[in-house]
C-alpha cells in the first residue's frame, strides 16, 4: 500500500486512457481535477473532471515529452477555482511495469504546481505518469508535504481494477478450503477477496444472508453496521439466530460476527452498533471497497448513496417487499412480492437517476417532524427464502466487483444491456411470485443533483489547509 491512491469513476477511466495513450508525434497530456480525503491512513484523490488538451495546444519542442500553451489550461484552472479542486497533470509512458517521472516531467511540475497551489491551496496538486499497468507521480498535499514514487490507481468499471505499486499480501485461507472457488475467481481473485473490506449495513433478513455468504467467500474484513437487537420476530428470517439470542435480545452485530467466525475462512469482523448515519458508521464505511445496503427505509439509502458517490465506492442495494392482497382473484396469488438488487457504480446511474429515490418518496416516508418517525410497516412481511434470493444475487455482484470474474471492462458499452444498449446493467427487479429476477437496467440522468454535486466530492475542503 502506498501513501496516495487515485480513484477514477466509470466513464472518466475510459476517457483518460484514450486521451493519454493515443498515438502521435509527442506525448499527450490531460488535466484531472480532483478532490481528496484521508481514508484508512492514506490520502485518496477522487477524479471529478478531465480536460483533454487539443492538438492545437501543443508546441514544437526539442525536449522529450510534450510542451503546451498556458492558455490551454485556463478552462481547467477556472473550473478548479470555482469548485475548489486540485489539478493533476496526467500523461503516459506506453510500457508495462512501474513508470517514473522524467526530469522534464519534474521540471514541468515544479513550474506549474506552485501556480495551481496559489489558486487552490486547500487541495492536492501534482503530476502523474501512467504505464499500461502502474502509475507514479509527485503529489503536493495542502499541508505542503510532497508524496512521491508509486501511486495506486483504482479504476471503476464492470469491476474494481486496481493498479498497485506494492503487490497485496497472499490469501490467509487454505488452498483446500478455496479449491472449488478458485475455479471461478483464480489466484488473483482469491487475493483480492482476502484483501477486501466490505461494509454491510442492515443485518436483518437480507443482511444476515449476505454476511454468511461473504464469510464463506473469505472476504478479508466485514464492517457490520446495525443498531438493533434481536427479537422473537426475527427467528423466522435471521440466519445464525438462536432462540437464546432472541430471548436475551442480543445485538445483531454480535450474532453475525459469531456466525462469520464459525465459518472459519479468516474473515475479520468490525461491528458498529449504531444506525446510519451515525458518525461512527460513516467513518467506518468511508474506508470500504464495496458497501452493501440491506435497509428498510429510503432515508438510510439516500445516506449510503451520497457516501458511495462522494468517496467513489461501489454500492449494492437489496430490498424485498411482500404484502398481502386485500381482495385476491380466485385461485390467484394472495401476496405481491417485489424487490430490487441495484449495483451502483460511481460514474454510472444512481438511485436518484433511476427514480428509486426522489424528494416526493422521501417526504412520503416521513410521518413526523424528522427522519426518526417513519410510517408504520406492520403490513409488510418477510420470508427467509425470498430474502435469500436477492441476497445471493447481491453477493454475486460483490464477487464480480472484487474479482472481475464476469468482466473487467472500463468502457460503458461493455456494461450495456444486450437488448437495450442505451441502458447500463445493474438494476434488477424481483417478481417473487413467478420466481424471476429481471435486469431492467438504468441510465445516468444529465440533470441528476447527486451525480453532479456528490460524485467524487470527497471530504469538504475547509478555508485553511488541515
Amino acid at each position: 500500500m502506498t501513501d496516495v491512491e487515485l480513484r477514477v469513476p466509470l466513464g472518466l477511466g475510459e476517457a483518460l486512457l484514450n486521451a493519454v495513450f493515443r498515438p502521435g508525434r509527442h506525448e499527450y497530456v490531460a488535466l484531472g481535477l480532483v478532490s481528496h480525503a484521508a481514508l484508512g491512513g492514506r490520502d485518496v484523490l477522487f477524479l471529478r473532471h478531465l480536460f483533454d488538451l487539443p492538438e492545437s495546444a501543443y508546441r514544437e519542442s526539442a525536449a522529450h515529452g510534450a510542451a503546451w500553451s498556458g492558455a490551454a489550461m485556463v478552462p481547467a484552472i477556472t473550473l478548479a477555482v470555482e469548485e475548489t479542486l486540485g489539478i493533476i497533470i496526467l500523461h503516459a509512458h506506453p510500457h508495462k511495469g512501474p513508470p517514473t517521472l522524467s526530469e522534464d516531467d519534474r521540471r514541468s511540475a515544479g513550474r506549474l504546481v506552485p501556480m495551481f497551489r496559489a489558486r487552490v491551496p486547500w487541495r492536492p496538486h501534482g503530476s502523474v505518469v501512467l504505464s499500461r499497468t502502474h502509475a507514479a507521480g509527485l503529489i503536493t498535499m495542502p499541508s505542503g508535504l510532497d508524496r512521491g514514487a508509486g501511486i495506486d490507481v483504482r479504476w471503476l468499471g464492470a469491476s474494481i481494477l486496481d493498479w498497485r505499486a506494492v503487490p497485496p499480501r497472499g490469501s490467509t485461507a487454505s488452498s483446500l478450503a478455496c479449491a472449488r472457488q478458485l475455479l471461478v475467481v483464480g489466484d488473483e481473485g482469491r487475493r483480492s477477496l482476502a484483501n477486501a473490506r466490505v461494509g454491510l449495513v442492515g443485518l436483518g433478513g437480507g443482511g444476515s444472508h449476505v454476511a454468511h455468504q461473504l464469510g464463506h467467500l473469505g472476504v478479508g474484513e466485514l464492517i457490520l453496521v446495525d443498531g438493533d437487537r434481536a427479537s422473537q420476530t426475527d427467528r423466522h428470517r435471521l440466519l445464525g439466530l438462536g432462540w437464546l439470542d432472541a430471548w436475551f435480545r442480543r445485538k445483531k452485530t454480535d450474532i453475525l460476527r459469531r456466525a462469520v467466525k464459525r465459518i472459519g475462512m479468516g474473515t475479520r469482523c468490525r461491528t458498529i452498533d449504531e444506525p446510519l448515519p451515525s458518525p461512527a458508521a460513516l467513518a467506518a464505511l468511508k474506508t470500504v471497497d464495496v458497501v452493501v445496503g440491506c435497509l428498510d427505509n429510503l432515508h438510510a439509502r439516500a445516506d449510503l448513496q451520497e457516501l458511495a458517490w462522494r468517496f467513489l465506492i461501489p454500492y449494492v442495494d437489496v430490498g424485498v417487499n411482500i404484502r398481502t392482497i386485500d381482495d385476491p382473484e380466485p385461485e390467484g396469488p394472495r401476496v405481491s412480492i417485489g424487490g430490487n438488487v441495484l449495483t451502483l457504480i460511481p460514474g454510472g446511474f444512481c438511485m436518484w437517476c433511476s427514480g428509486y429515490l426522489s424528494k416526493e418518496k422521501l417526504d412520503a416516508e416521513l410521518a413526523g417532524p424528522n427522519r426518526n418517525y417513519f410510517e408504520n410497516r406492520v403490513g409488510e412481511a418477510q420470508v427467509v427464502s425470498l430474502n435469500g434470493l436477492v441476497a445471493s444475487q447481491a453477493v454475486t455482484e460483490v464477487l464480480g466487483l472484487l474479482t472481475g470474474f464476469a468482466s473487467t471492462g472500463l468502457r460503458r458499452k461493455q456494461m450495456a444491456l444486450d437488448t437495450q444498449p442505451h441502458l447500463q446493467r445493474g438494476f434488477r427487479k424481483l417478481d417473487g411470485v413467478r420466481g424471476t429476477l429481471e435486469d431492467w437496467g438504468g441510465s445516468r440522468r444529465p440533470d441528476c443533483p447527486c451525480c453532479s454535486l456528490a460524485l467524487g466530492a470527497g471530504a469538504v475542503a475547509w478555508a485553511t489547509p488541515r
